[in-house]
């Protein structure tokens, strides 16, 4: 039978006719955080991702300047990693400017069973110019921390929202509005702050040395905010 869709709203109602996407579990996950919730939204001054174009071939750089092409292989589980990322000359069809990507910035895979589907997502703090590809969602914060917000949604708080959205879903995806619609627990600047500077401190020059400790610390940290972010009986 061919279906025909009206609107975006009957696309997503059909994607969540799974019954596991309703199941109350998911409803009663964010009862157990301790501090106010948000729309992360609220926060986004920008989203976007990388140019889609298709039947050609990538440009090299052949010398510098050149950008680094940020794709879900570079999203690590500690950071970005922009080893064997492409490298392409600026001003070309990939250099999409509103894709270019801020120190800061919170990159997350927005597709696929092996990248979305393992929660893939690092904050930006690289020295070189770099843009992020079709794969990738841009995500620009105020008024919120990167760092906390990339910690957040690693916990079961975050990932448990972002796993109720891909549920039910042939190709895991995230559309723009839903993750607007996440929620967020605003925690105090002073514990934004310190959770941010542990992962500067600690976990960042591990990460860029390649050292493996980086992603065994960057996951006590995750279970770490967790614990704090639990309301106390």
């Amino acid at each position: 039978m061919l279906i025909t869709y009206r609107s975006q709203s009957d696309r997503r109602l059909l994607n969540r006719a799974d019954p596991a996407y309703w199941h109350p579990a998911y409803g009663r996950l964010l009862e157990a955080v301790a501090y106010p919730l948000a729309r992360l939204g609220d926060f986004i001054t920008h989203i976007t991702y990388g140019p889609i174009i298709v039947g050609r071939k990538l440009p090299t750089a052949s010398g510098q300047p050149a950008l680094a092409l940020v794709n879900q292989g570079q999203l690590g589980d500690a950071g970005v990693d922009l080893r064997g990322a492409a490298v392409i000359p600026p001003g070309c069809d990939w250099d999409r400017p509103s894709a270019r990507v801020q120190h800061g910035d919170l990159l997350i895979a927005r597709s696929g069973v092996g990248s979305l589907g393992k929660n893939r997502l690092a904050v930006f703090f690289e020295d070189c110019p770099a843009v992020v590809g079709s794969f990738v969602d841009l995500v620009r914060l105020e008024g919120l921390d990167s760092v906390y917000v990339a910690l957040f949604l690693k916990t079961r708080y975050g990932w448990g929202q972002i796993h109720r959205l891909i549920n039910g879903v042939a190709v895991p995806n995230v559309s723009f509005e839903e993750i607007r619609q996440l929620r967020i627990a605003v925690a105090p600047e002073g514990l934004q702050q310190e959770l941010r500077g542990t992962y500067l401190q600690a976990i960042l020059p591990l990460h860029n040395d390649h050292d493996p400790r980086a992603t065994e610390l960057h996951r006590a940290l995750v279970a770490r905010t967790e614990g704090l972010l639990q309301s106390r009986p």
